[in-house]
């Protein structure tokens, strides 16, 4: 479904930031393959189930679908294909489909255990083998060829993906025509290529062409059809196409709650990213209302320390925060921050940001003593686990100098100041805009440091 395409979306928090909206940290993203509550593998496996009744367990369809757990490399999974690849005495004969199906089999088995090289060299075989007995575009060929450039696509292999996902959508819309259902998967999967490698124009126009086929084949309700809803309104997002983005992200929510019901989690994914694009576009008393929302659906259905409830309350958070409700922000933070603690650990990345934004509120409401307790231990675990020369690590810097300052503590507020410069120097060099705007910011210190001596001098 499309939780792997949001799954993607590797965003990090930063209060005030536009990526503070995407995730705790990463509390939203998982590794390429695997994603955050198992939707993915869940419909992995429906989908596995599905087609391996239809087509049998030997078809590359059933094999392209099969779970992670069940391609894990074993000597009798890899034997049996590589038997039916090589023929194994079949009298059907080397060219026969069934045959060269089991060369994909072995392709795309190869490929789920991580043996990329000789996966290549198969795939490659067995293709141009399909191509010279049945034709390019027959339709086991071009099944294939899509089977392929799903499982290049979910092993990040996106140019090979794309490359495999252009010769399947070219056949079928040859053979089937541009508003076949099948066609316009293969249209959607590359798309999601495109958009992995961050071609979102093109990605955009075919999201909005397979959204508007779907539309008109499969219904506004298809699952299929929501799906190309959510890849564009992501696309958009990234595109800040962010007025353009709430209006599919509405249309989608409505359909998906007519189709799934209020509580599902689907909707409930959707209603958050509703939320986020009403953040980015600073419309914040609403996007307080949608947050609400996904949290209380969220924190029912899945408990209040799942990584999605903790998404939620920290984009609550920040709704109320630009809304100067820093008290409520803070109580919001402060539960995402605790939430992250016991499900990630302390030393998590993503805990560290929830510590950060808590930082932040608690610095607006003038609470010195505590936000430079929360920003000392955000930069301590920042600079163990991202680096000194991170963009987070040097924004914690600048935001535990600006804490000092206000403090009246200017000797500890200009290390802390210099630090941010000379570690942005280092990793970005001198004319890089995080270098140029740290050291902005400590000349407007040292600035302000001599005037007030200076004053106290008189």
């Amino acid at each position: 479904m499309y939780l792997r395409v949001l799954a993607s979306r590797e965003k990090v928090i930063d209060q005030g930031h536009r990526d503070t909206t995407r995730s705790v940290g990463d509390l939203g993203v998982a590794p390429q393959g695997q994603v955050e509550r198992g939707g993915a593998e869940v419909m992995h496996r429906r989908a596995f189930t599905g087609k391996d009744k239809t087509l049998g367990s030997h078809s590359a369809n059933t094999l392209g679908a099969a779970p992670h757990d069940q391609k894990k490399k074993s000597n009798e999974v890899e034997n049996t294909h590589r038997h039916g690849a090589e023929g194994g005495g079949n009298p059907l004969g080397p060219n026969h489909p069934d045959v060269l199906l089991g060369v994909i089999g072995l392709a795309v088995t190869l490929l789920a255990e991580s043996n990329y090289e000789e996966a290549k060299v198969i795939y490659r075989h067995g293709l141009r083998a399909m191509e010279k007995a049945l034709g390019p575009d027959h339709p086991v060929a071009l099944d294939s060829m899509n089977t392929l450039g799903e499982t290049l696509l979910d092993l990040g292999r996106y140019d090979e993906a794309e490359a495999m996902c252009r010769l399947a959508l070219a056949g079928r819309e040859k053979t089937l025509g541009a508003d076949h259902a099948v066609t316009l998967t293969s249209a959607n999967n590359l798309g999601r290529t495109l958009y992995h490698q961050r071609k979102y124009e093109e990605a955009e126009m075919i999201f909005q062409s397979t959204q508007a086929g779907r539309k008109k084949v499969l219904g506004l309700y298809h699952p299929d059809t929501l799906l190309s809803a959510v890849c564009l309104g992501v696309t958009l997002l990234d595109r800040k196409k962010y007025g353009e983005a709430e209006v599919v992200y509405r249309h989608a929510l409505g359909a998906m709650e007519k189709a799934l019901g209020p509580d599902h989690p689907d909707v409930l994914d959707n209603v958050n990213t509703l939320g986020e694009t009403l953040l980015d576009l600073k419309n914040y008393s609403e996007a307080e209302v949608v947050c609400r929302r996904a949290l209380v659906g969220r924190e029912k259905k899945f408990g209040p320390d799942h990584r999605d409830t903790l998404l939620s309350a920290n984009n609550l958070g920040l709704a109320l925060r630009n809304q100067n409700k820093h008290h409520e922000a803070e109580i919001s933070y402060r539960r995402a921050m605790i939430g992250a603690e016991k499900t990630l650990g302390l030393g998590h990345r993503d805990t560290l940001m929830c510590i950060y934004n808590l930082a932040g509120v608690l610095h607006k409401q003038r609470k010195y003593g505590e936000a430079e307790m929360m920003h000392r231990r955000a930069l301590t675990g920042r600079e163990r686990i991202l680096g000194l020369g991170h963009r987070h690590t040097l924004r914690s810097l600048i935001k535990l100098g600006t804490v000092l300052h206000e403090k009246g503590e200017y000797g500890e507020a200009e290390i802390m100041y210099r630090r941010a410069v000379t570690e942005a120097e280092r990793a970005l060099g001198q004319g890089h805009p995080t270098t140029l705007k740290n050291f902005n910011l400590l000349s407007i210190f040292l600035q302000a440091r001599a005037t007030s001596a200076a004053g106290e001098a008189s």
